[in-house]
């Protein structure tokens, strides 16, 4: 069992503690720690490995709080981290409220994840930040997506592809709500 009064120190030692197995230790975490500590440990984590999965911890929780953690880890200079960061990202956009992202919360999201898209040359990253951009829910990114049809990496493409599918049912959706309001 987890101690509830964590610190981002305990978690980066629970996670970079030598086992065979850290999946027990992921899991607890998952389930039991704070989110505000979690985003703290990862802002304090020296270890790629370990902020790859702080970064999935808060991703499992979509977890709209961390966002300025997540859109730091963008900058990580590991592939993994940045992948995982905009995963999270998406997870928190997509899942993390009973409502679609505000406005406001787009205002401040959307600027840093379309920095990184231009500079991301890394497929595996830029498949995951445009399934980000499109939980953005702003069809601003159409555009930039519809280009991204013509990327050369196949996963490029396939993220694209969906991610103006996604928008275009969030679109209809959007249009139906205000016909019936």
């Amino acid at each position: 069992m987890i101690n509830l009064d964590l610190t981002p120190a305990d978690v980066v030692n629970a996670l970079e503690r030598e086992t065979p197995d850290r999946r027990a230790v992921v899991d607890e975490l998952r389930r039991q720690a704070p989110v505000r500590v979690l985003a703290a440990a990862l802002k304090a984590s020296e270890r790629p490995l370990t902020r790859q999965l702080l970064c999935d911890l808060i991703g499992f929780r979509a977890a709209r709080s961390a966002l300025p953690e997540l859109l730091e880890a963008l900058d990580d200079h590991h592939r993994g981290v940045r992948a995982s960061a905009a995963d999270a990202i998406a997870k928190a956009l997509a899942y993390g409220g009973a409502q679609p992202p505000s406005s406001s919360l787009t205002r401040r999201v959307l600027p840093t994840l379309l920095a990184h898209w231009e500079k991301e040359s890394t497929p595996q990253v830029r498949s995951i930040l445009a399934t980000a951009l499109a939980s953005v829910g702003d069809t601003s990114v159409q555009p930039l997506l519809q280009a991204a049809l013509g990327d050369p990496h196949e996963q490029v493409r396939l993220a694209a592809e969906w991610s103006l599918g996604r928008l275009g049912e969030a679109s209809s959706k959007a249009s139906l709500l205000n016909k019936r309001g």
